[in-house]
């Protein structure tokens, strides 16, 4: 362990070196004396805390380099990354506007190309106001990286996906050159760009800025149902869900509260959803016949309102066991760790046995394909493996709490493991699929256990934001990190 020590502190060292001089002159030390204390606290406690101290340093890393160069070449002060706001201290006015206006920002697009749709205008305009939001969040990430990335800026990180999405429709629309190729290069330089604004967010883990720049998640989750709605109508839907959005986003930069804004976000994607499967249920012009239900409008929101809620509070449901675990010390952080890599090859598990199913690629919309010919036996393999993990770990934290809460400790077991099932609810309700490790199809059972079905999805969505909500309202013990 000495030796494990002493090259995790010497390679932490010759990283520091990468910093521009000013920055090393005045503050490497300190940082060398702070990293070193840390690293042999941590390997009194074993491998995996010592493992955790080396890689929260170095995924932040490389954006404190990039950084500090960027204030090297414009000529500022050489200062200390800034403390963050006391948790929960209340944003600026100012700030809740940035935070609203990536979504204003799409509102007025689709107002732009919605008024123009019928007139020989419709296609330039929809490419120049393309181009111009591309532009304004490009200028929006200079501006925020000069500033040091606050908080707010996280509205518009979100939002890369989104645009990367964009410009990877563009070009299948049968565009003769040169202009498929621009739209191309421009996906392909984006893609870059959304990776790293990714290790970006994961490396932060702040919930506040989680849930900001998941937004866009449930936005995309609602286009689908918008599908054989008429025109005009799908013009206001798209315009109020990004207006909703854009005033949900600012709210929660103004109240700057996990406890509120995980109830805010689910909130307000009731809010989009319900006159979204309103319209596509009883204003649709599906060419052919169809019998619209209540039963059916309500299959339309559950499925789509469950799944990208479930994404959404996802990371700020695993940021919030690691603030847990915080309290337990090494086997807690196991636990966890168990959690989060359990969740995601279940969930992996589950996409890749539907792709099988389906025979289809989603990734071809990118320009590449990934993973041909999923191996159904292996995919379901990874479901069931990832599911043994989660409960494993989801045990373990949950007899560590058992005493501080016993409803949580039951929370703690039964959310983590059933989360990627609720995500992949448009899957497998939208198509004939059995779910991995199922013996029926969730799109073959009758209207009363759909609605159990549904019904329980909701309780756990309630659930998950109680947990949520206590996750981040444990004290930690005195002198906890």
């Amino acid at each position: 362990m000495n030796f494990l020590t002493q090259l995790v502190t010497d390679t932490y060292s010759r990283m520091l070196n990468l910093y521009p001089r000013r920055f090393k002159d005045e503050f490497a030390a300190e940082m060398h004396t702070v990293f070193s204390d840390s690293v042999v606290d941590a390997a009194e406690e074993g491998m995996f805390a010592l493992v955790h101290v080396f890689g929260r340093e170095f995924m932040s890393m490389p954006f404190n380099i990039l950084k500090e160069f960027w204030h090297e070449i414009q000529g500022e002060d050489t200062t200390m990354q800034g403390i963050p706001l006391a948790p929960w201290e209340p944003g600026s006015w100012r700030d809740s506007f940035w935070a609203g206006l990536p979504h204003l920002l799409f509102a007025i697009l689709f107002a732009v190309t919605g008024a123009l749709a019928n007139t020989s205008l419709a296609t330039i305009s929809g490419i120049v106001s393309a181009l111009v939001l591309l532009g304004c969040f490009l200028a929006t990430i200079y501006y925020t990286w000069r500033n040091r990335w606050p908080a707010w800026s996280a509205s518009w990180y979100g939002y890369i996906g989104l645009i990367i999405l964009l410009f990877s429709v563009l070009p299948s629309q049968g565009w003769a050159p040169p202009a498929e190729g621009i739209f191309g290069a421009i996906r392909l330089l984006l893609l870059p760009l959304c990776l790293v604004t990714l290790l970006y967010w994961l490396s932060r883990r702040n919930p506040i800025e989680g849930l900001l720049m998941a937004m866009p998640v449930i936005i995309l989750y609602w286009f689908p149902v918008m599908e054989f709605v008429p025109n005009m109508i799908r013009f206001w839907l798209t315009f109020w869900l990004f207006l909703l959005s854009a005033l949900t986003a600012m709210t929660i930069t103004r109240l700057n509260d996990i406890r509120k804004a995980v109830w805010l976000v689910l909130g307000a994607s009731i809010l989009s959803g319900l006159p979204i499967a309103y319209a596509r249920t009883y204003w649709q012009d599906i060419p052919f016949s169809y019998t619209p239900t209540i039963s059916q409008m309500a299959e339309l929101f559950s499925v789509q309102w469950l799944a990208s809620s479930a994404l959404v509070i996802a990371p700020i449901l695993g940021w919030g066991l690691w603030n847990l675990s915080k309290r337990y010390g090494k086997d807690s952080r196991i636990a966890v760790s168990i959690i989060i890599v359990g969740t995601l090859v279940n969930l992996w598990g589950q996409f890749r046995y539907w792709q099988w199913s389906s025979h289809q690629n989603f990734f071809d919309a990118f320009g590449f394909s990934l993973l041909e010919a999923p191996d159904p036996a292996w995919a379901a393999y990874l479901a069931f493996a990832g599911l043994i993990a989660t409960l494993m770990g989801a045990i373990l934290l949950a007899i560590q709490a058992w005493n501080d809460s016993k409803p949580l400790s039951l929370c703690l077991i039964i959310l983590p493991s059933t989360l990627p099932l609720f995500a992949m609810f448009p899957i497998y309700f939208g198509s004939h699929i059995i779910p991995a490790g199922l013996s029926f199809e969730f799109a073959g059972l009758g209207e009363f256990y759909k609605s159990l079905v549904f019904l329980i999805g909701a309780m756990w969505l309630v659930t998950s934001g109680w947990t949520i909500t206590r996750l981040y309202n444990l004290p930690l013990p005195e002198g906890t990190a």
